[in-house]
């Protein structure tokens, strides 16, 4: 498999650019937000996880993508 860094980096944008609109997004929404294919929105996700720019949660058994909750301290 020949991976394409540029063309993982600039989906990865793409989906940074639709998780700031929602507060949290499934991966089948991403997918259709993002008209990717499954394999790009798995890179794209994991290279955004990597650096630390969105994180990946369950709630109620559904797995969710959103950016990161920012801890507020007093």
């Amino acid at each position: 498999m020949n991976l394409n860094f540029q063309f993982i980096k600039s989906n990865s944008k793409k989906v940074y650019d639709i998780l700031k609109h929602y507060t949290r997004c499934t991966f089948d929404q991403l997918q259709h937000l993002c008209n990717l294919a499954s394999t790009d929105l798995c890179f794209a996700l994991a290279q955004l996880m990597k650096e630390n720019k969105i994180e990946q949660f369950s709630d109620k058994q559904v797995i969710y993508y959103r950016l990161p909750v920012q801890v507020q301290r007093k």
